[in-house]
């Protein structure tokens, strides 16, 4: 399931399959509903668990401008089954320091400062998993991963 105001949602297409798909990539059926937390879920499991998604410049920006927004989402995700951040991003892309990051990066909010959030809401937070992704691609396949194990283990 995906949130009605996800804005650049996964297709969940062309996923690798495991050896019992015989080597065809799986296609993933999808809702599209307003979810109270999160920005994907599964039918059903909607305030058991839910993935966020965030690519690296939302990232920045949610922690900047939409601070107060963000952290009361996950304060809302804190009391989910299962709860994960998915950042399209590495530690070291999330690092690196903001006059490397070319003219088109609007934030002027640190990169020391987003690592420490991090850290500090995983430990407010401990319900709460944040997974680094390295692309959107890999952030696709996590957030799949996540909610598959979910439903294997708690489906009906």
């Amino acid at each position: 399931m995906i949130d009605s105001r996800e804005k650049a949602p996964y297709s969940f297409t062309n996923l690798p399959a495991r050896a019992s798909g015989r080597g065809k990539g799986l296609v993933v059926p999808v809702e599209t509903k307003l979810l109270y937390a999160g920005d994907y879920s599964i039918v059903g499991e909607e305030i058991s668990i839910a993935c966020e998604r965030k690519s690296l410049e939302d990232l920045f920006s949610t922690l900047g401008q939409n601070r107060a927004r963000f952290e009361r989402e996950i304060d809302r995700l804190q009391g989910y089954q299962v709860a994960a951040v998915v950042i399209e991003a590495s530690w070291q892309e999330i690092c690196r320091p903001r006059e490397t990051r070319g003219e088109g990066w609007r934030s002027k909010l640190s990169p020391r400062s987003v690592w420490a959030t991090i850290f500090s809401w995983s430990q407010k937070y401990p319900n709460v998993h944040w997974w680094t992704a390295g692309s959107r691609r890999l952030g696709e396949v996590m957030t799949f991963e996540i909610l598959e194990r979910f439903w294997r283990e708690h489906g009906r």
